[in-house]
């Protein structure tokens, strides 16, 4: 099946308080982003790489990805105000040749090529998959006034990483069916429709998003 990796790279970095948009913060002197494009053209389960990010940053992702030697790279694209919009974006733009659609976050550089590998074959399988963990702490489920309802079984709980890769018809009709989505993930849009796979991704799997996240990555490389 050919697949289609989406990098949304819009992100502001304002949490990071970065001087810098998030995709362009440096993580051992190069781009957070440059470490996704490079994980996702080395695999040999990936065929194409479509990037969304701001209008005034494409020519930068450009430079980039031919620095890293990306030779996958399809286009990169105008993303929108959204993490929703950037997707959908990208959804338009993947074309009819595609059986599997993947997406993953430009702010998680350590991705492997055995857990794209994992989450592609369990797409191939059962039509969606996501990368996760399991929860390690107890999980209380509160009310809107912040009181404890139930405390929740961590043997069931997983963090929901990315990459999350779906059947292109299954995704394509998600983002079609909506015009806006508060869903902070893919699999969100889907679940309700299909059963999605978890597939095991990995603690190291960090998403940076605070200037802890981004200490912890450094720690890390």
């Amino acid at each position: 099946m050919k697949t289609i990796a989406i990098i949304p790279a819009a992100g502001s970095g304002k949490r990071l308080g970065a001087k810098d948009k998030k995709p362009f913060v440096l993580l051992g002197g190069k781009p957070l982003v440059s470490y996704a494009l490079r994980a996702l053209d080395s695999s040999p389960d990936i065929d194409g790489i479509i990037v969304a990010c701001e209008a005034a940053y494409i020519n930068r992702i450009r430079t980039i990805a031919r620095r890293c030697r990306v030779r996958k790279l399809i286009d990169v694209i105008v993303g929108g105000k959204t993490r929703f919009e950037s997707i959908r974006n990208c959804v338009r733009r993947v074309g009819p040749s595609a059986e599997l659609v993947l997406v993953h976050d430009a702010a998680r550089p350590f991705i492997d090529g055995k857990i794209i590998s994992r989450s592609v074959k369990a797409a191939q399988k059962f039509g969606a998959s996501i990368a996760a963990v399991p929860e390690s702490d107890t999980v209380k489920f509160v009310d809107g006034r912040g009181f404890i309802r139930k405390t929740l079984d961590r043997n069931r709980v997983f963090r929901a990483q990315t990459p999350q890769v779906f059947k292109r018809s299954i995704i394509e009709r998600a983002y079609s069916a909506r015009r806006s989505e508060a869903a902070t993930d893919d699999a969100r849009l889907v679940e309700e429709r299909i059963r999605v796979k978890i597939v095991a991704g990995s603690y190291k799997n960090l998403k940076i998003t605070t200037k802890e996240d981004l200490k912890i990555a450094r720690a890390l490389l």
